[in-house]
C-alpha cells in the first residue's frame, strides 16, 4: 500500500495527542520536516507524496523518542533564538525565547557604531553572546564556560552564524580561568546562569528535568549562587559605567537587585518578558 506523507504525519500526530504531549500537532510536523529535509508548508504543498520505508522508520523512530520524553529540539538538533538558526544538543540548555528579553535588552545598551567588549557568562549553546554579535556588528565576544562539550556547541554556532572572528570562548569556572588584563575593560557582561532551586529541579517538566543538563540548571539552595559570584567578581572586570545583565527566574528579580546594591551598581533594575513576569535584572558600575 502506499504510503504518503499525509498519512505517516496524521499517525505520528495521533500517537502524541494520545500521549497528552501539549505540542502533539507541531512536534509532529518538526520531526517529519526533518527527516524529509522539507519545510513544514512544504509537508502539506507535497501531502500526497509517497514516502520511502527508510523515511517512515527514521520518523518513527524520533516520534518514540518524543513519547518517552525527549525534546524535539535535541531531536533535530536544532531551535531558533533572534532569528538566527542554533544547534543544540543534550550538553546544552534549549534557547527559550523568553531569553530573547535578555539580548534585546543587551543591544539596547550598545552603540552600534563603537567597538564594544562583552562577556558572556555560563554562555551554553552562545545563544546570547553569538545574537548580540550578530545584531552589534562592532561587538566582541568572550563566552565563557565550565563544560567543554558546551564550548564546542557554541564555537560550532559561532561559525554557523558567521560570527567566529569576532567570538571567541574560554573554558572556566566562571572567572577563574578568564585573563586578569581584563579586568576595567569590560563593557558588558551577561548572563543566563543555573537559576533554579536545586529542590526544585526534580519538579520540573519531564523534558527539562530528565533531558537538559542538570549543571545548567542547578542555582543552589536558594538558587542565587550564581549572581552571588558573578555580582562579586564581575565588578572588577567592568569598566566605569559598565553594565552587568541577567536573566532571572520570575520570583528572583527583588533579591538579584539587592544583590547589585549591595556590591554598589546603581540604577539596578527589573525588566518584565512578554507574559508580564520578571524576566531581566541589570545595573550599572559606579
Amino acid at each position: 500500500m502506499k504510503r504518503t506523507i499525509e498519512n505517516v504525519l496524521a499517525e505520528g500526530k495521533s500517537l502524541l495527542k494520545d500521549a497528552n504531549i501539549r505540542t502533539w500537532a507541531l512536534d509532529g510536523e518538526i520531526l517529519l520536516s526533518h527527516i524529509l529535509s522539507f519545510s513544514r508548508v512544504q509537508l502539506f504543498t507535497h501531502s500526497r507524496d509517497e514516502i520511502s520505508e527508510e523515511q517512515e522508520k527514521a520518523y518513527k523512530e524520533l516520534i518514540y523518542k518524543r513519547l518517552k520524553g525527549a525534546p524535539t529540539q535535541y531531536l533535530t538538533n536544532e531551535q531558533e533564538f533572534m532569528s538566527l538558526p542554533f544547534y543544540v544538543d543534550s550538553s546544552v540548555l534549549i534557547p527559550r525565547q523568553d531569553t530573547e528579553v535578555l539580548v534585546e535588552t543587551a543591544l539596547d545598551f550598545i552603540n552600534k557604531e563603537k567597538e564594544f567588549q562583552v562577556l558572556d557568562l555560563c554562555t551554553g549553546s552562545g545563544c546570547i553572546g553569538i545574537s548580540i554579535a550578530y545584531y552589534a556588528p562592532l561587538c566582541r565576544v568572550i563566552g565563557i564556560d565550565i563544560s567543554e562539550d558546551a564550548l564546542k556547541v557554541a564555537e560550532h554556532n559561532a561559525k554557523l552564524n558567521k560570527v567566529n572572528d569576532r567570538v571567541h570562548f574560554i573554558k572556566s569556572n566562571l572567572f577563574e580561568e578568564v585573563p586578569t588584563n581584563l579586568k576595567g575593560t569590560i563593557d558588558m557582561i551577561v548572563s543566563n546562569p543555573p537559576y533554579i532551586p536545586t529542590e526544585e529541579i526534580k519538579e520540573l517538566m519531564k523534558e527539562v528535568s530528565a533531558y537538559e543538563p542538570s549543571i545548567a540548571l542547578d542555582g543552589g539552595k536558594d538558587g542565587l549562587d550564581f549572581y552571588r559570584l558573578i555580582v562579586r567578581d564581575g565588578k572588577e572586570y567592568l569598566k566605569s559605567g559598565g553594565i552587568l545583565l541577567f536573566e532571572i527566574g520570575y520570583n528572583q528579580g527583588d533579591d538579584v537587585v539587592n544583590l547589585l546594591k549591595s556590591q554598589g551598581f546603581s540604577d539596578a533594575t527589573i525588566k518584565k518578558d512578554l507574559a508580564g513576569l520578571n524576566r531581566v535584572v541589570f545595573g550599572i558600575k559606579e
